[in-house]
Formats: structure tokens, sequence, C-alpha cells
């Protein structure tokens, strides 16, 4: 019955009195159609669950269709295991393992994040800009907080762009298992994804890995590790070494490097990367003989581990006021770290600690052993030659530097600016003799002498002070020193933001504004954490991106394999094609300009960093000869905005009233209040001593330059080999490195060249550290010893790996002497 109806309201009234057979037939050829789109219909709701087996147990994870055209389906297997829950005793230990399971495990949902507080004192200025502006959205992120924390997310990218089953997988009504083992295709480069934040904040769950992995045609894996005193916290001695956060990291690689090729990627080729903290994290990673053999590039996106906030020179300060405010300050440290491991998470991490300005309260120590010594000197040492390694700076990252601590809306008034400079040297550089000096100095190189009364050239040189000092300097030197014995170094210089109501009209591309294009925001449209206004150049920049991210990961060069294309976007071709992304050499310094007018430059702000390099260090020394007060406490004139009754600092400071005390119109006129004549005394001494030091050093350089030239020609022709990519298994050669790194140094041309002010590591790392810092101590002693401690004399190394490993599988160990 239901038949005949379905023909009598398709089928037009003459054909029902047709022939039988005719009318069956067509019928039967529509009832066959209304199936086929009933089944088509039923099969795009279907979900595909691929499981993989690692050497832990297996995994079922979720296809997931990514919102783009171009892009194929990604598999993702989420909250994966790398470590044993790190609770309990565990708590302030290395991580171990995890235990294997039988059955299935489920990984198609993120699992908690580890514990932090966001609702806290936040220290916005080395945070990235879409973070601090989208707190309230950060926090649905963190919401499930575990100490049982440690975890990864894999995405990887499916064969081609449909949702299709293996032969022989069996379907079930809602949803396809397939069972494979995809070992035997072509392994896809890694990139392991460390996030950043602050050492307080942050997870590996906010990064959607998919669109990344889809359009480079690699496997992204992001991760949580410890943070903050969980991850952070050290005596300084056995009792609680620290660096538990980059050990998660390790013990995460050492995972990936066991078992993607499970999942279809390659261990041979695993790029680190990320941005500022996170940036940090993995330039460190490169200079600890831990992670030797488990990953083989780097990419640092606006971050070193030459940045003042990068290593915690105080960490017993740190945690002797955090054991105070909980009840467990006691003098033996073993006590102390027993009572911490008994007190709950939340409490820990609800106390409001603070560090000192440009400082971080609990972050990575030099312990001697993951971090063996102050990482310039590890870089000195040439540590990291064996990696390739990608890294670059934003245009304006010290946005919120500024931004934090005035209203910029109308630029920055005079006295803002010499109180933000004096405030600078007092919070990073303490009080030295040469304070003045330096204060001065650094005044007179960022004035903009062709529009010094400009309220906003003020704030836009004042935002490169901060930019220059605190990202610029320390990455042009950490690509200087990788790349002056031939190791692949690239550079860039990222000058594109994405238009957004929350960022001001006139600010450059601040810190974390590349992380949207790096993962391909762009091509899905606005997010809950990106809500930009993206273009159709913001797709274009963020392919070109994407493009030289995975290029770098599959081949340790940007151009290639895959050359730039974007035709799919536009139908001109891109500029970027036309654009071959230099090697960068201490020479040379070429770097890629990253904007919507992409070019090849060389000396990225040389000017600011051969000043933050080697003219401060040397500018103690002149405090002998020139003896004078400082200017910031002079009242200044007043300036045009000043004038207008409107306010242009947060700073607390009482602006000067000029109202007369008549009012307007009054027969008597009141005081009138002329500006005293400035005084130029301070830029003539400063003129004078800068122009001295430098002569000085010329003069140093010049017969440094003679005498090696002097000594060149006396010595063979032949070059000793330098010290980077030695072969993993010659130990004959291993004592001779040093030797080898000295003399290479002294044949380097390019080095000599380069560098002829070149000031020794201790001396230039003594400018990024406080005054009040603990010494430095060798690599072969615990870098902190608590008075409590003194008395003990045998004390052997720390081993950071848990009882019963074996280092027989490690690789060898560096080309200089470890602990």
């Amino acid at each position: 019955m239901w038949l005949a109806t379905f023909r009598g309201h398709l089928l037009p009234t003459h054909l029902l009195h047709q022939q039988g057979t005719t009318t069956l037939a067509h019928c039967a050829l529509l009832w066959w159609i209304s199936c086929s789109c009933w089944s088509l219909t039923k099969a795009t709701t279907q979900k595909f669950y691929p499981t993989v087996t690692t050497q832990f147990g297996k995994l079922r994870g979720l296809r997931v269709p990514v919102p783009s055209e171009v892009l194929r389906p990604v598999d993702q297997y989420l909250g994966v295991p790398y470590a044993a829950p790190p609770v309990g005793e565990k708590r302030f230990m290395p991580p171990e393992q995890p235990s294997s399971w039988s059955g299935v495990k489920n990984a198609t949902h993120f699992m908690p994040v580890c514990p932090q507080n966001i609702h806290s004192t936040v220290p916005e200025i080395m945070m990235p800009i879409w973070f601090t502006y989208n707190l309230d959205t950060v926090a649905t992120y963190i919401q499930d907080q575990s100490e049982d924390c440690l975890y990864l997310n894999i995405y990887a990218p499916t064969d081609d762009g449909s949702q299709h089953r293996k032969k022989g997988a069996s379907f079930s009504h809602a949803e396809i298992h397939i069972s494979e083992d995809i070992r035997d295709s072509e392994a896809r480069p890694v990139m392991v994804y460390i996030h950043g934040g602050s050492y307080m904040e942050g997870t590996g769950n906010m990064m959607d890995g998919s669109i990344l992995a889809s359009y480079g045609n690699v496997i992204v894996v992001t991760l949580n590790y410890r943070i903050g005193i969980l991850g952070f916290l050290s005596t300084g001695d056995q009792a609680a070494k620290g660096n538990y956060g980059l050990l998660d990291q390790i013990q995460a690689l050492r995972w990936i490097s066991k078992n993607i090729g499970y999942f279809g990627g390659d261990p041979g080729r695993i790029t680190v990367f990320g941005s500022g903290i996170g940036a940090s994290c993995v330039s460190l990673l490169t200079l600890s003989h831990h992670s030797e053999g488990l990953f083989h590039r780097a990419i640092i996106q606006s971050g070193s581990a030459l940045s003042s906030w990068a290593v915690n020179y105080q960490p017993v300060k740190y945690t002797r006021m955090l054991a105070e405010r909980v009840g467990c300050n006691v003098l033996d440290t073993v006590d102390m770290v027993s009572c911490l491991q008994k007190k709950s998470a939340k409490e820990l991490v609800e106390q409001d600690i603070q560090a000192a300005r440009y400082r971080v309260a609990f972050g990575p120590v030099i312990d001697g052993d993951v971090i063996p010594d102050d990482p310039e000197i590890l870089m000195e040492q040439g540590e990291f030659l064996n990696y390739d390694i990608m890294l670059g700076v934003n245009q304006g990252e010290g946005l919120r530097f500024v931004e934090n601590a005035m209203d910029l809306e109308d630029g920055v008034s005079g006295s803002d600016f010499d109180f933000a400079v004096s405030d600078f040297v007092d919070s990073l550089y303490g009080y030295p003799e040469g304070k003045d000096t330096l204060r001065e100095t650094i005044k007179f190189m960022y004035t903009d002498w062709a529009d010094k009364d400009n309220p906003e050239t003020r704030r836009k040189t004042l935002v490169a002070l901060f930019t220059d000092h605190q990202w610029v300097e320390p990455s042009v030197v950490t690509a200087d020193l990788h790349a002056r014995y031939g190791s692949p170094t690239y550079f860039y210089a990222f000058y594109h933001h994405c238009q957004s109501l929350m960022k001001p009209v006139w600010s450059d591309s601040a810190h974390g504004d590349e992380v949207p294009y790096v993962f391909g925001i762009p091509m899905v449209g606005p997010t809950d954490l990106f809500p930009c206004n993206f273009s159709r150049n913001d797709i274009m920049l963020s392919a070109v991106v994407m493009t030289y991210w995975t290029n770098f990961a599959k081949s340790g060069d940007p151009n290639k394999p895959v050359p730039q294309d974007t035709k799919f976007i536009h139908t001109k071709a891109n500029r970027f094609e036309e654009v071959a992304w230099s090697k960068y050499n201490p020479y040379d310094q070429m770097y890629l300009h990253i904007g919507l007018k992409p070019r090849i430059r060389d000396h990225y702000r040389a000017t600011k960093v051969a000043f933050w390099k080697h003219l401060v260090p040397h500018l103690y020394n002149l405090h002998d000869m020139f003896h004078y007060s400082s200017t910031t406490t002079k009242v200044t004139p007043l300036d045009a905005t000043q004038s207008n009754g409107k306010r242009s600092s947060s700073t607390g400071r009482t602006p000067i009233s000029t109202a007369n005390s008549h009012g307007e119109g009054g027969g008597e006129m009141g005081p009138l209040i002329m500006p005293n004549p400035r005084d130029y005394s301070t830029e003539l001494s400063v003129t004078i001593a800068v122009g001295a030091s430098l002569l000085f050093l010329n003069v140093l350089a010049f017969a440094a330059l003679y005498y090696r030239k002097d000594k060149r020609s006396r010595q063979e022709t032949s070059q000793q080999p330098s010290p980077q990519r030695e072969s993993k298994g010659n130990s004959a050669g291993h004592t001779n490195t040093v030797d080898e790194t000295l003399s290479s140094q002294q044949r380097n041309p390019c080095e000599a060249l380069h560098n002829p002010l070149h000031v020794s590591p201790s001396y230039s790392i003594s400018q990024r550290r406080s005054p009040d810092d603990i010494p430095l101590m060798t690599p072969n002693n615990i870098t902190m010893i608590p008075n409590s401690l003194m008395g003990l004399s045998n004390m052997s190394p720390y081993s950071t790996f848990p009882a019963g490993y074996s280092s027989a599988g490690l690789p060898s160990t560096h080309s200089t002497t470890r602990v």
C-alpha cells in the first residue's frame, strides 16, 4: 500500500495506466535512488575510529574532517599518556615512563591540564598577546586540572581527502573502526609543539594541530608539562633540583621517538618548536645532553635561552618564600620538600609569588645536569651545533612591556619616557656604580633626535627598546653562535598581524602574533582565542608560513621540498614564490622579512644589537670618569598632552598644574611658568663617553685583527675541522674537541670580522643577571647549596632518570666535558 501511495505522488497520472512492467521498472528505479540517498546521508554522519598499537597498548583515535576544501581529514589521538602521574612522593621528581594497559584505550578527548592559576597576578609582559587579551576564554581551557596531567595529543593526516575504509574493515551501525599498521607507508616528519606562557600558565590542549598537519603533511604533537611551582621548584640541592617541566618535555620526546612510527611518523625527523617561553624551552633543550638524539631540528619563535626571563638564577629565594607561606619553612631541605609534597596542589598554585620585573619566580635553573652551565657558556662551547635551527622575532614584541605600564593612546610624554627607562635599568641591572651612565646612554640611543618631541615617536622607540633587549639581541646572538661553524641556521623577522579590535591600531606585530599563522587559523576563520578579521592576505600568509615551517621539518631547508604556491587562494602568484630564504651566517646576517612584501635583508637591527651586546657591558667601567646625577628626578617641561589636561601616565605621579590662580579672564595675571632651558651637558658627556669607549675598543679590535693576520700568515694553510656534526661513534677524538673548538675560533674569518668587540661569556652574562643573583658554579658542582648542606662533602651527582634506568641506549656524550 505504501508503494502505491509513493508511486502516486511521484509519477504522472497517465503513467499509472501504462503497461504494468514499465510502471514497476520505474518504481524500482525510484526506490533504488531513494535508498542510495539515504545510505549516502548516513555515511556522511558515520565516524571513523582508527586504532593504533603502541609499545604500551592500543589507542583508539578519531578521524576528524578539517573545515576546508583543500585540506584532508586528520586522525586525532588525544590524551595519550607519555609518563606516569607525578603525584604523591613523585611530586618534585623526574618523570617515569607510563604503565602499559590492556584492551583499547580511548584517545578521543583531552585529558586534564597541569595545575595553574591565571586569576593571580599574571606576568603579562612576557606572555603572548592573544593570551593576555583573552583570559576569560583561556580559563575555559584550563578548568579541568590535575597533577595527573602528563599527556600529549597527536594529529596525523590521512592518506587522501576521502573518508574511506580499507578492505576487510568491519562496519557497525553508527561507526567505523579501522585497525591498521601504517609504518609501511611513507613516514612523515614530526613537529612537537612546546606551549608558552610564563612557566606558570598554559597547556598544549589550546593549540589544534589539525590544519598544520593536514596542509603540511606532517604529524603534529602538542603536550602538557608541569609548570609553575610543581614544574620548576628547586631547593638548589638534591632534595629538589628542579627542571621537572623540562624533564617532562624530554620524557615526551623519548616516548615520541619510540612510538611515533606506529602513527606514520618518522622518528629520524623530529622537530621541536615553540613560541615565547616555549621557544626558551626549545632553546634550552638544544643545550641539554639528556635530549640529544631525541630530536633533530628546532624552530625558536620569539625567545631564547639568553633572554633575562629564560632562566631563574634565584630559585632558593622563591622556594623559601613559598615554604614560609604554606608552613613548611624548615631549615633542612629534605624535610621542606617532604612537607611540600603533602600539601594539596591547589594550595601551592594559589600562592601568588611574584618575581622581580623581567624575571621569573619558578622556571628552569642551572642544576649542573639538565642545564649544566649558563646557556651562553654552553652555546660558546658549541653544545647545540648538532641541530638545524630556524629562529626569529616579531617586529613589536615589547608592546606589553610598555602597554602594561602606562596609557599609550596619545603617545608617551617625556617624563614617562624617562621614568620607564629609569625603572628598566633599576629593575634589570640593579644599582651598579655605572647605572647613571647606562641609563642616560639608553635614553640617548632610543631617542629619535629628528622628532624627539613627538609623543607617538617616543612610544614607538620605547616599544623598540624592550623588543631589542628582551628578544632581538638574545636571538641574534643565538643565531651568531650557532651559525659560526656552518651549522644550518635561518633567521626571520615577522612583520604582520591580523586585524583585531583587541589590539591598539598603532601597534606592530606583537609577542605571539605569529602563532595563528603557524597553525593555519586564518584558513578556517576566527576562533575564540583568535577573534580576528582574517582576509585573503592573511590566508595567503598563513599558507606561506606553514610551508616554510613544514619544509624545514622535512629537509632542514625552509625553501624545499615544497615550493611556495598559493594560487588556490589568489589567481596570481604571491611574492614569496620569487624569494629564496638564504642561510644565516655571522658575516652577512641574512634574514627573511615575513610580511605582505617579503624580501631578504641583512643585519637585523645591527646597531641596537651591537649596543646591547658590546657597548652596554663596558659602560660600567666609565663611572670613575663621569659622575653626574639622574636627570629623571628633575621636573620636566610640560608637553602638549599634559597642557590639555589629559593624564598620559598611569604611574601615579601627579602632573604639574598650569592653571592661573585667578582663572581665565581675571584682571590679574597668574604667575607665568617659564620652562627652564634644557641642559645638554648630560647628552654631551654621554656622547663623549660613548665616543671614547668606541675609539678605545676599535683600537683593541685593530690590534687583535693585526695580531691574528700576522699569526695566520705563519700558520699552515690547512684548516682544522669544526666541532659540529661530530660522529656519534667516534670516541677516540672526543678528548681533543675543546682544543679543536679553540683552534677553529682562531681560524674562522667570519668570527673575526663579525665580532671585533667580543666580550667574554662571563662578562656579558653579568649583564643578564641581577646583582643579587647567586654566583655561578662549575658544571661539576651542584649549582646552589644552601647553608644547611654546606657540611656535606660527598654528594653524588643526581640522576634525572628513574631507578633501574639503563643509560646504555643513550646517544654518546656531547663534545664538551659533562657532569
